[in-house]
């Protein structure tokens, strides 16, 4: 679940002024539909399992959420899935280049905008829209993947874009909201089965309000995002992701099946 960029289309929706060109249609009936019918089985089908750090950190009921992750695969997106409908069963939305949205427009049922990096103006009244999602309802968590395109995991130095310093300068721009930021690092890793892991990052939430400095803000998330993906890596090549909380268990693999027939052959 990834974007590129495409023509305009459509559907327009106002935001106090700004027009986004693909807002979120967010229907939760239709959103656990197409969790249950499309995302859930294609990621049974493709991983061994998906994993959490033990120690992540929970959207809170008072407090409107930000989570800005790293972009290393076209299943990021579906990783956010797997946290809002099943771990944490919260509202959640996700910033998604229009012409990936355009061409999947259901998930827009599930919670999905639209965003046109090459379109500055565009940019900004997504930017605008994300914050008012935030804004309107504490419990709402926004992803957003500041890359903003997929890149190889261990890509140094780190560039992304300040969208996601933006939103929260919005949110806390009247002094009455504060945003809970969270970093999330993903890493998708084969091992010793046929299927791999996504292994997921979480934490720690940093708490923003007040007076926002854009650019002070987004090197710190910068900061933060590089130091989990950094700690992810770490935990992968030292064997602690095997302590990773599975949140999601995907079909066995053939070699696994194999030798519980043979296991099974061998014990008559």
């Amino acid at each position: 679940m990834h974007a590129q960029v495409a023509p305009a289309i459509g559907l327009r929706a106002r935001l106090d002024g700004p027009v986004i060109r693909l807002p979120a249609r967010k229907t939760p009936l239709l959103e656990a539909l197409i969790y249950r019918i499309l995302v859930r089985p294609a990621l049974r089908r493709t991983f061994q399992r998906i994993a959490l750090n033990p120690d992540a950190p929970r959207p809170r009921p008072d407090l409107p959420t930000l989570i800005y992750a790293n972009h290393p695969s076209w299943w990021d997106g579906y990783m956010t899935f797997v946290l809002a409908d099943e771990i944490w069963q919260c509202e959640g939305y996700i910033m998604m280049e229009e012409p990936q949205l355009a061409r999947y427009g259901f998930f827009r049922w599930c919670g999905a905008f639209g965003v046109d990096r090459h379109d500055p103006r565009h940019g900004l009244r997504s930017i605008a829209y994300a914050a008012k999602l935030l804004t309107e309802r504490t419990q709402r968590v926004v992803w957003i993947f500041p890359q903003g395109e997929i890149t190889p995991n261990d890509k140094r130095p780190l560039r992304t874009f300040a969208g996601a310093a933006h939103i929260v300068k919005r949110v806390t721009q009247g002094g009455e909201t504060a945003v809970r930021c969270i970093p999330m690092a993903l890493r998708f890793e084969f091992g010793a089965e046929q299927r791999p892991e996504a292994l997921l990052r979480l934490g720690p939430a940093h708490l923003v309000a007040g007076k926002v400095e854009p650019k002070a803000l987004h090197r710190e998330m910068d900061q933060r995002l590089q130091a989990e993906m950094d700690a992810l890596y770490a935990d992968t090549i030292s064997g602690a992701t095997a302590r990773y909380r599975t949140i999601f268990r995907g079909r066995q693999s053939v070699n696994v099946v194999w030798d519980e027939v043979r296991s099974l052959v061998r014990s008559r």
